[in-house]
């Protein structure tokens, strides 16, 4: 058979164990048992494929994680249409951009006027538009799309090296840039969570959809996954953290992937006690940093689960992981599938740091799970994929035992007096202070330090002298010490939650 698509992981899963329950919906109660998921998402790919979609043809989705999102992804997947996972929190122009820059040919979409506006103004006339719940006007309803699936053409094994699926950056300079992922990186990306995180093969798999589908890890690494090992995926629509406790405890949920802001969602809601979560086997997280005190709170709340660690990034999927990180939230090691090297910054990938000494961290990308390059970015693409070589942008230092620790990303660096200083090792040490919720840590001009480092913080009852003495108190070096704090009501974040520095710097400089 060769390397396996999506679909040969989701259609092989229905032929092993077809009664057995595939999806769980959160909202109508329904379940699908492999065979009537199949059933079900042929029928969406024959009815896309009546209306007009076709093979080839990119087509967005901008949902939530609904199970209408499930479905529609496998069916346009089924068809052979390249599924392009747009983030519904974009705004309406943002999500128009990329449905110009894809030369997309239909959209599935919330019932959102502005967004159902943008893809009429964007798409060639007389494209589908289907929405998920109430159509009115140029849309029409995703349910009701719906065919004979013996009318769909047998499913026939695609080139390898053709695009699949396009998944899009956070974009936190700008808009995000398309990532074209081949159908050869199926295996790999599915296949990681049960080498490096300890999944087995079976029927006692019970997922909980906590990251969002159109993320490179709410798609592969929960959703797909979980179908590929014959297990159960229990959508969760939209986070809600009594929600998610109470569907652990009563589902006997048994892997969790989430981002550290879903566990501390989950710690904090009233009545918490880790005997509801003792199902819980697997436990993974990504897309940020944990705060150690937080970590340790995860361990205890989860008692039963073996934690690990996951980096990677939409291109290249999981590069680097912990398993146990307790004690060491910074540190890594590469995976079964990576081959990475510490490069000086600014090098080239024979410039190799010696042990302890700080550079960039680059990827093998002769790797099944990397990605083909940005959609209609080829200076972009170049600049990422050198040599066959991913640059990652993040800089880490290999220490004596081997591991890899994360300093921070190369265009966040702050040289303040000539020294180099990593946002997020300021950030690590502040968000330990008991009356901090969040911090992000900026380089503002400075005339005698060049930069001087500035703490901007959301929190209550905390001022700049006792942040000061925490961080005097801490591990952290004097020089590292930031010289102003700026007291917010948020922090400007982009629709993937991540910090927007630049924005932060001109909220400063309008104070």
């Amino acid at each position: 058979m060769g390397v396996q698509t999506v679909w040969d992981h989701v259609r092989l899963a229905a032929d092993r164990t077809p009664d057995r329950i595939a999806v769980v919906d959160d909202k109508s109660d329904s379940t699908f048992t492999f065979a009537s998921l199949i059933q079900e998402v042929e029928s969406a790919a024959a009815g896309l494929a009546e209306i007009g979609v076709e093979p080839g043809q990119y087509v967005a989705t901008i949902l939530p994680n609904v199970l209408q999102h499930v479905i529609s992804i496998l069916a346009l997947h089924r068809l052979g249409a390249v599924v392009c996972m747009i983030n519904p929190r974009l705004k309406p122009n943002e999500a128009k951009q990329l449905i110009v820059d894809a030369k997309m040919s239909g959209v599935i979409c919330s019932p959102n006027d502005e967004i159902v506006k943008a893809a009429v103004r964007s798409l060639p006339h007389g494209a589908p538009i289907l929405v998920v719940g109430d159509a009115e006007g140029s849309s029409s309803a995703f349910e009701m799309c719906r065919a004979d699936p013996s009318l769909l053409p047998d499913w026939k094994h695609p080139d390898p090296e053709t695009v699949a699926f396009i998944l899009y950056t956070s974009g936190t300079t700008g808009l995000p840039k398309g990532v074209m992922i081949p159908h050869r990186a199926t295996d790999s990306r599915v296949l990681f969570a049960p080498v490096q995180c300890g999944l087995r093969h079976g029927i006692h798999n019970k997922a909980l959809g906590l990251m969002p589908l159109f993320h490179a890890v709410g798609f592969y690494s929960s959703l797909v996954t979980t179908l590929s090992l014959n297990g159960t995926y229990y959508v969760h629509s939209a986070f809600d953290p009594p929600a998610a406790v109470e569907a652990i405890k009563t589902q006997g949920i048994t892997y969790v992937f989430g981002a550290p802001a879903h566990f501390y969602g989950m710690l904090g809601v009233p009545g918490f006690v880790s005997e509801d979560m003792s199902s819980v086997e697997t436990l993974a997280y990504a897309g940020a940093v944990m705060p150690a005190p937080l970590l340790k709170r995860v361990k205890s709340a989860f008692p039963n689960a073996e934690i690990t660690n996951i980096y990677g990034t939409t291109e290249v999927m999981n590069a680097l992981y912990m398993p146990n990180p307790v004690g060491r939230p910074l540190q890594f090691r590469p995976g079964f599938y990576s081959n990475v090297r510490v490069v000086r910054i600014g090098g080239v990938i024979d410039d190799v740091c010696g042990t302890g000494e700080e550079g960039e961290l680059i990827v093998d990308a002769s790797a099944d799970a990397t990605f083909l390059g940005y959609l209609n970015r080829p200076e972009a693409t170049a600049e990422k994929l050198t040599r066959g070589w991913y640059w990652t942008g993040d800089i880490v230092f290999r220490r004596q035992d081997g591991d890899l620790e994360l300093c921070g990303r190369v265009d966040d660096m702050i040289v303040s007096g000539g020294e180099n200083i990593h946002p997020e090792e300021v950030e690590t040490v502040l968000m330990q202070h008991e009356a901090v919720r969040e911090v992000a840590v900026i380089g503002v001009p400075d005339d005698q330090w060049s930069e001087r480092v500035v703490a901007c913080v959301v929190g209550q009852g905390v001022d700049h002298e006792a942040l000061d003495a925490w961080c005097r108190d801490s591990v952290l070096a004097n020089y590292k010490r930031p010289r102003e704090y700026a007291f917010l009501d948020s922090i400007p974040r982009n629709a993937a939650n991540k910090v927007l520095r630049r924005e932060l710097k001109e909220v400063l400089r309008t104070r």
